[in-house]
């Protein structure tokens, strides 16, 4: 098998400190009965490789916005002994994105767009909500949300992407409300979740019934969560999902500055 670099770094030794955190969000959410699942490239990786895509240098989880709600309140106090942090827009003023990420505190994986904020820069897991939605309405909230993203990272220096944007004075914590707003905006509790909070990479609406009915997979040695219908979720969203990218695909898409692990 082919070796994937990360500076001066193998990037198996980065997969493994992702890992610890993983199995971290899976003892929390087993301790306080919550609800969560590989997402993405993660779940992926569980089914065709029973771990880390080779090349992979990242790890996501998505959780029903009311299990990630209380994932917030009860976190931090589980991975302190662990030297990990859960940083999102509610604990973190400088925070830039609409979810959260654990990360690991003794590391450093400084990413070039995030590098001059003040929060952790350690090797992290993305933590996403999935919000209750509705298919009439959910992509004008989408842009919505996309529009006070835009308004953060504005605020926090880190884009100028922000002409012909209204309310460049608003404060951060209104930018942050609204954000929030929009990805709330169904009260109701409906049959369908999506990921609004990663504006531009919203994937269709899935069953909020996934989180209830899954399964646990090999994953480097551990077992983690993904829905029992996982063939039907990888189709479609990566169609032939067994099949190997072309070999130029197979990189890291990280743009890092620093690495310490």
């Amino acid at each position: 098998m082919s070796s994937y670099q990360l500076g001066r770094y193998d990037i198996k030794e980065v997969q493994l400190k992702m890992l610890e955190i993983l199995t971290e969000i899976d003892r929390i959410c087993n301790k306080y009965h919550l609800r969560y699942l590989l997402d993405g490239g993660t779940m992926l990786g569980a089914v065709r490789h029973k771990g880390f895509i080779p090349w992979d240098d990242d790890a996501d989880v998505m959780m029903p916005r009311d299990d990630y709600d209380q994932f917030l309140k009860v976190a931090n106090d589980e991975l302190r002994q662990k030297n990990m942090v859960f940083q999102c827009i509610e604990n973190t003023r400088a925070y830039p994105y609409n979810f959260g990420k654990v990360f690991l505190e003794n590391t450093r994986f400084v990413e070039r767009f995030t590098a001059k904020l003040d929060i952790s820069h350690g090797v992290y897991v993305d933590v996403f909500p999935m919000d209750y939605v509705d298919t009439a309405h959910y992509m004008q909230h989408s842009k919505m949300i996309g529009h006070y993203t835009m308004l953060r990272y504005y605020k926090l220096g880190i884009s100028k992407r922000a002409k012909g944007l209204i309310a460049k004075p608003m404060p951060l914590s209104l930018i942050n409300a609204g954000a929030n707003a929009h990805m709330k905006y169904l009260k109701k509790k409906s049959g369908l979740v999506c990921k609004l909070c990663h504006h531009g990479k919203n994937k269709p609406p899935i069953p909020i019934s996934l989180f209830d009915h899954y399964t646990e997979l090999p994953f480097e040695g551990r077992m983690l969560r993904v829905p029992y219908e996982y063939d039907d979720f990888l189709k479609g969203r990566y169609g032939d999902y067994m099949r190997l990218p072309d070999k130029e695909h197979r990189v890291p898409i990280h743009d890092l500055l620093e690495i310490e692990i």
